[in-house]
């Protein structure tokens, strides 16, 4: 902010020539600096040519809502009473011995909220224009470090606050209720490059300076330069003009608040209007108003947009392709990248890339130039090259970050992941979209609104208020409203726009009317799936195939079809579409951990065999951490249960560095130690319990680990040690190993004790035996009589009862127990 620079920019390799729009240079007056506790002539009516003076050349017309609070203020101004500022507006803190003081590297300005203010920079000062609605008390008024040169003059009808900038460091501008601040940082607690700024459009007879609520336009004579200026002021924090623009007959200069017009023909004029301040030219419109309404040099420079006719636009490329051709090396790159900025103007983004691609590959080293690589980011978004447009992320210089971001929503909306925050981005520049030639607006303006519609906040949303009436607007206005509660009259927009004429809005809008029918009840998931299923070959011609055959499987995983959700999600990634990335995982983990657990919990072992061979197939896709070690986790019981424990022991091992839970490493330790048990490894198996041992573990899961370390021991050939592990469990599989252990070494009645018990659990009082229950009736039958264990064989007997069992197992239970009724051994056997 150096002298008269106004935030343009120089082409690389060029040297710098006078700025014709810049201020003339001026000696400015020296300010006078206060000395602390002297607010007397020292700091105020200093600095400036005497001859100055601001004249009040219009003020907006009252809204109704506002007329009786500007009535009460002049009222409250007779009586000699301020106006007090509206409650919305009102802090804990209150004007009185603090307004006006510094703080730190701030210092407040004590405006009340109905004034309006204007800032910008001139020379090597910087100026506030505030328009005097009502005398404002300045008395102590002062400040220190940089703001020590901060002077005040006070006309009838505006204020003037002059700092003399002794650098380039910028200054920064923020409301709050008692004022505005104006500090050499960034206020505390925001981000100022998210600030509002000043969209110029066109307007009835000129061109709208938009504000919320515009002050009064003043006319000043620039104390720097002596140019005459006409000051938009704005009494809310509107932000200001990025750039400087260049017009037939005046310019407008870069601006922190309001707007600063130098007018050098005395056709130009501005005035007041409810929306803003409107720039005229003698009552007729702005001649130069297809550039002057780009209040960015990303737009007017960068991107080269122009906002005329398409016959002058084609005739811009026709010239500027010829131009191209014609040139001589030296001047080649810059006539190429007309031309290629003369294309994306007309709509022809692949052929604006094509010809940047070409230039760049003759002078690479011109890519390290912002502006060029801005437009091969734009062209590159607009071709639907996601990959390549992130150069639209930056670095881009300071004094254009902010002008670049709605190029930033644009991108991150067709990259996905960052939806709110490319839908606030979005919406802070929407009108600043609004204003684009119709071929780029066409393109873009639907891509905003949308993104907005789906994804931005209740503030965001506002910017939708105002749109076309074409089809892509209506959907983006339905999305608003479905966000915005009202249910009912978007489902109906959404079944109106299904049948539109557009493809694209038809596809998304018959997308939306499922899934709420869906969600609504409606309509089944298994119904659902076949809708979306339906309208595949619409959303194929929209490219938005992969992103119905996603939903497509979020109704198969509703009612559990696994296989089907994952046949849905595999031709979702198949199909070229940038939702496949954020998307696509979240459903892919959740599907394969269906399959998994209904692999693990399921008894068929056909259908246990194709859940593993899923699973296998898409395993090396799931990125490393605890939820594909789970999957893993839930794969290796699976191959285990399949007879495959050299594969298992593989998988299990992966899987245990993934898991972060304690008693999950546990069961996956124990699934371990089993597979390695069942390859004659009892080392490895008593390695794997110890490498997922945790003192925190759950009591079920450490009686499960004891169980496995009987195991070991059992396979190990110490009996003892294996039965001590197993003392006072009385799970049924911890009593099976101890009836095997007391079998093994003759011990009948221990083994009778132990099998005794699984078979109260196991075998039911009533109803037809499974062929699992009769082997452990016949196994209890066989130790007891080994014994003569009369009362088991008579409880085990009786349990059974008339039941009957398949094959030979009602003989050999019958003979085993013959000895305790004949009638039972008899009515046992089959005929």
């Amino acid at each position: 902010m150096a002298g008269a620079r106004h935030g343009h920019s120089q082409p690389q390799g060029k040297q710098d020539k006078p700025d014709p729009a810049a201020p003339p240079p001026v000696t400015p007056v020296p300010p006078v600096s206060p000395q602390d506790g002297d607010l007397s002539d020292g700091i105020l009516l200093q600095g400036l040519p005497a001859p100055w003076k601001a004249t009040v050349l219009d003020l907006p017309p009252p809204a109704p809502k506002a007329h009786a609070a500007i009535k009460s203020a002049r009222a409250g101004k007779a009586k000699g009473t301020r106006k007090p500022a509206p409650a919305e507006n009102a802090t804990a803190g209150t004007k009185g011995a603090n307004q006006g003081t510094a703080i730190g590297n701030r210092v407040l300005i004590p405006v009340p909220p109905h004034m309006g203010i204007a800032a910008y920079q001139s020379g090597d000062s910087f100026f506030i224009v505030v328009d005097n609605a009502e005398p404002m008390d300045t008395s102590t008024l002062r400040g220190d470090g940089i703001f020590s040169t901060l002077t005040v003059n006070t006309m009838p009808d505006a204020t003037l606050i002059q700092v003399h900038l002794p650098d380039t460091r910028q200054l920064y501008l923020s409301q709050q209720a008692e004022g505005w601040v104006l500090g050499s940082e960034p206020p505390p607690g925001a981000d100022y490059g998210d600030r509002r700024v000043i969209n110029p459009r066109l307007g009835d007879g000129g061109i709208l300076y938009p504000m919320r609520r515009p002050g009064r336009v003043l006319s000043i004579t620039d104390p720097t330069s002596g140019a005459r200026l006409f000051v938009g002021t704005s009494t809310t924090d509107d932000g200001g003009i990025l750039s400087l623009r260049q017009g037939e007959g005046y310019d407008v200069w870069p601006t922190k608040e309001g707007v600063v017009v130098a007018a050098r023909s005395p056709d130009v004029g501005m005035r007041a209007t409810p929306d803003g301040a409107l720039l005229t030219w003698s009552d007729k419109a702005v001649p130069d108003g297809g550039t002057a309404i780009y209040a960015s040099d990303v737009d007017l420079k960068w991107l080269g947009l122009q906002n005329r006719p398409d016959q002058e636009l084609q005739k811009r490329f026709h010239d500027a392709t010829l131009a191209a051709a014609d040139s001589d090396p030296a001047q080649r790159f810059a006539r190429r990248l007309d031309a290629a900025r003369a294309a994306f103007g007309i709509g022809s983004f692949v052929e604006a890339r094509g010809i940047l691609t070409v230039a760049l590959q003759d002078d690479p080293e011109e890519i390290s130039r912002p502006d060029v690589r801005f437009l091969l980011g734009a062209t590159e978004l607009l071709c639907n090259d996601v990959g390549d447009a992130s150069l639209l992320e930056g670095p881009w210089p300071d004094d254009q970050q902010r002008a670049t971001q709605v190029w930033r929503g644009l991108y991150l909306t067709s990259a996905g992941g960052h939806d709110a925050e490319a839908a606030h981005l979005l919406a802070r520049d929407f009108t600043r979209l609004r204003n684009y030639p119709a071929n780029v607006r066409d393109v873009v303006l639907p891509l905003a609104a949308e993104e907005i519609g789906r994804y931005g906040s209740q503030d965001d949303l506002a910017a939708l208020n105002d749109m076309p009436a074409d089809s892509p607007y209506q959907l983006a206005a339905a999305f608003r409203d479905l966000r915005t509660g009202k249910r009912d009259l978007a489902y109906a927009a959404f079944k109106k726009l299904a049948d539109d004429r557009n493809p694209l809005v038809s596809e998304k809008a018959s997308e939306q009317a499922i899934s709420l029918d869906l969600a609504g009840g409606n309509i089944t998931p298994d119904a659902a799936a076949d809708a979306f299923g339906s309208i595949i070959p619409d959303a194929r011609l929209a490219g938005r195939e992969a992103i119905v055959r996603f939903l497509q499987a979020d109704a198969f995983m509703q009612v559990h079809k696994w296989t089907d959700a994952l046949t849905a999600i595999d031709k979702a990634q198949a199909a070229s579409s940038p939702a496949n990335e954020t998307m696509a995982a979240p459903l892919l983990f959740q599907t394969l951990a269906g399959v998994a657990s209904a692999g693990v919990n399921g008894t068929d072992q056909n259908g246990l065999l194709h859940d593993a061979a899923m699973l296998g197939a898409h395993l090396p896709e799931l990125t490393p951490g605890p939820k594909k070690g789970e999957i893993l986790v839930a794969y290796g019981k699976m191959l285990l249960t399949l007879g495959l424990p050299d594969q298992a022991a593989q998988i299990l091992s992966q899987a245990i560095p993934m898991l972060d839970s304690p008693d999950i490493r546990g069961m996956a330790g124990e699934e371990l130690a089993s597979a390695d048990i069942e390859r004659k490894l009892p080392k490895d198996a008593t390695d794997a319990l110890a490498r997922t041992d945790d003192p925190t573990l759950s009591d079920d899961i450490k009686a499960s680990r004891r169980r496995i370390s009987a195991e070991i021991a059992l396979v190990s050939g110490d009996q003892s040690a294996a039965l001590s592990l197993l003392n006072g469990d009385m799970s049924v599989a911890s009593l099976d190993t101890s009836a095997h252990i007391h079998e093994g070494k003759g011990e009948w009645a221990a083994a009778v004790a132990d099998v005794r018990k699984i078979a109260a659990v196991q075998i039911p009082q009533k109803g037809p035996l499974t062929k699992d229950q009769q082997s452990i009736a016949i196994r209890l039958a066989s130790d007891a009589s080994r014994v003569n264990d009369r009362r088991t064989l008579d409880w085990i007997a009786d349990r059974v009862g008339n039941r009957q069992m398949d094959g030979d197992n009602g003989r050999v239970f019958a003979l085993l127990a013959k000895h305790v009724d004949g009638a039972l051994a008899e009515s046992s056997t089959p005929p």
